[in-house]
């Protein structure tokens, strides 16, 4: 039920957000301005408490679950540039796919779902995974929606050979590589090796901050979907198929990942159920904030959002019961 809850309750989250645009509580330009506060402050707060609270002794044993983790990623952006190709899509759309098929809500969802699921061991093996995604997020979500939006500039009537646009691309990645929230990261990991951790107003200021993140990020997407009408959402044939993509075909990948791993290695079932219900969550709020910053398609990446959010409330007990059977 834990999950059914989640769900519920972010939902209503991004009602929060939607029911104060469309009553005009907030302005047009409130969501952008709130986004960059998320992605500049929020974000990096995110990365540093991670960094900070992250168990370096356990990373040893822990390294096949580091592998598992990133092994998934690699697979799903495969997939992900696969379903495009076969789609024929390469605009905002196909790469905000890429980017939730390789990223779900591990923050908000992933650790009390787990947790609820399988216990005390079930946190200390995802805190494990997700590693290398907290690392990988806040790096390959904005290079990659990044991508889309130059690629969209250049077919607004740019000639794609110009030197200056080129320049442009460039300088989108070296403005991501460069942003606080991936600086954050070996800023994190060398305040980790200190011999004595940081004042306690200065870690209760960065916590306090990285906890509004997931909630302030649930009411943006809520916001950027207030802009466009709901049936909309609804009558998007893509937005549906990234939907049966997150919340069945990804986890139905894992699975299978997952089965064959187990045919040659001895795993503890726990460490592998957990690997496919992780699979099974919802795309990241964050999306919608790194769309909003780099220029992509912030509204389709709220869209994802709310209905993978929505409609995990039917799927994800239908995972667990599954796991639970064939593991």
């Amino acid at each position: 039920m834990t999950a059914v809850y989640l769900a519920i309750q972010m939902t209503l989250l991004m009602g929060v957000g939607f029911f104060a645009r469309k009553i005009r509580l907030v302005d047009e330009k409130f969501p952008k301005s709130l986004g960059n506060f998320l992605y500049h402050f929020g974000f990096t707060c995110v990365v540093l408490k991670a960094m900070m609270s992250a168990d370096l002794s356990n990373i040893g044993e822990m390294g096949i679950l580091i592998l598992i983790s990133l092994g998934t990623m690699g697979v799903m952006f495969l997939f992900g540039n696969l379903t495009n190709f076969i789609l024929r899509k390469n605009d905002d759309m196909a790469r905000i796919s890429i980017v939730d098929l390789m990223f779900v809500n591990f923050t908000f969802m992933a650790f009390p779902i787990i947790e609820a699921l399988y216990g005390e061991k079930g946190s200390l093996y995802i805190a494990a995974y997700t590693i290398p995604v907290r690392i990988l997020f806040y790096v390959v979500s904005p290079l990659v929606l990044a991508t889309a939006a130059s690629s969209k500039a250049l077919s607004d009537g740019a000639d794609e050979s110009s030197p200056k646009q080129k320049v442009n691309v460039g300088k989108e990645v070296r403005k991501v590589l460069l942003s606080a929230p991936v600086l954050a990261i070996p800023v994190g990991f060398a305040l980790s090796f200190l011999p004595e951790p940081l004042p306690s107003p200065i870690r209760n200021s960065i916590a306090a901050i990285a906890g509004v993140v997931t909630p302030m990020g649930m009411a943006l997407c809520g916001m950027r979907l207030a802009e466009v009408p709901i049936r909309e959402c609804v009558k998007n044939s893509r937005i549906w198929i990234l939907t049966a993509l997150r919340l069945l075909a990804a986890p139905a990948i894992a699975l299978g990942l997952m089965f064959l791993l187990t045919r040659g290695v001895t795993l503890d079932p726990v460490l592998v159920k957990m690997c496919v219900i992780y699979c099974a969550l919802p795309a990241a709020a964050s999306t919608t904030i790194i769309a909003m910053n780099v220029g992509s398609d912030s509204i389709k990446a709220a869209q994802s959002v709310f209905l993978t959010t929505a409609l995990s409330v039917c799927t994800l007990p239908i995972w667990v019961f599954l796991v639970d059977k064939i593991f």
